[in-house]
């Protein structure tokens, strides 16, 4: 079985292609790598979230009691209405996750990275150890600040100055709205969590694509060469086959046959012929008269 030609490109120039596979294993290396104070440190993007639970409560909370007393009723008044607590945290996670709070934040520990670090906000629905990535049934009155960075401190840092932004601004607006105490809605915080490492990109990704891409030129590269280098080949070897053909040819050889004596004999005789009657011009009467009198002496 023959050996097929592109494999037979790619063994003449095996050298190269493993100059080649080096230089892809080192750019592959440096792209999915960095050397930073020397240490070798992963390029891929990592996160890490931090969160800070906070529990929506008021004055007249009847959460630690078991049971509630009756009141007297006075005529042409309505009961009081207690607000569901589970409905307003879900509206808060929403002014938490706001511009307003970022800015309070931004203003407070630095301007946040608009691509790795964000603040969002989120109303628990599941066990304290349930993961709101999969929500549970339950509707709690809690709410959790959750800071996203590259770093575990920077998260929890972000996580705090987001909670803690928060419930200056909601007795900023009970102050402004003049509520009683009684009315208020109290935040109470339960306790922050540390930072925990999120999703991140794949680290070899970057290193495959690299390596593969700059074999790929090299290899496209022993194509060029070989290419060239044949073709330069085959001009050469015309070159030589035109100057090996014109050296055999004979020298004294014309493409023209020579002319025969019988043939240069009649040429003369039509050129004298031509040369008399051009030259003489017309016969006279008289001097044909006189030929035919010689003649017949």
């Amino acid at each position: 079985m023959e050996t097929p030609k592109y494999l037979q490109v790619l063994w003449n120039y095996k050298w190269l292609l493993a100059f080649g596979a080096l230089v892809a294993a080192v750019a592959a290396f440096f792209a999915g790598f960095a050397v930073v104070d020397g240490q070798v440190v992963s390029r891929a993007q990592q996160t890490w979230s931090a969160a800070t639970t906070m529990l929506l409560t008021s004055e007249s909370d009847r959460l630690y009691q078991a049971e509630v007393p009756g009141v007297p009723i006075e005529q042409g008044t309505s009961d009081p209405q207690v607000i569901d607590m589970s409905s307003t945290a879900l509206v808060y996670a929403y002014i938490l996750s706001s511009d307003i709070i970022q800015d309070a934040v931004e203003a407070e520990i630095g301007t946040l990275d608009s691509e790795t670090e964000s603040i969002s906000a989120l109303r628990r629905t599941t066990q304290p150890t349930g993961d709101e990535r999969f929500p549970g049934r339950y509707n709690l009155p809690v709410l959790e600040a959750v800071g996203t960075a590259e770093t575990a401190d920077r998260a929890e840092e972000i996580s705090r100055a987001a909670a803690a932004a928060f419930t200056t601004y909601v007795v900023a607006q009970q102050d402004e709205q003049q509520l009683a105490p009684e009315l208020r809605v109290l935040l109470e915080p339960l306790g922050a969590s540390p930072a925990v490492e999120g999703d991140s990109s794949n680290p070899a990704i970057p290193v495959v694509v690299t390596f593969v891409g700059v074999f790929l030129a090299f290899v496209v590269l022993v194509f060029i060469i070989a290419g060239l280098r044949s073709r330069s080949a085959r001009r050469k070897a015309a070159r030589a086959e035109d100057t090996a053909h014109a050296a055999n040819e004979p020298e004294g050889e014309t493409d023209a046959a020579p002319a025969t004596p019988a043939e240069s004999a009649d040429d003369i005789a039509l050129d004298a012929e031509v040369g008399e009657l051009v030259g003489a011009g017309p016969p006279s009467r008289r001097s044909g008269r006189g030929s035919r009198e010689d003649e017949t002496a």
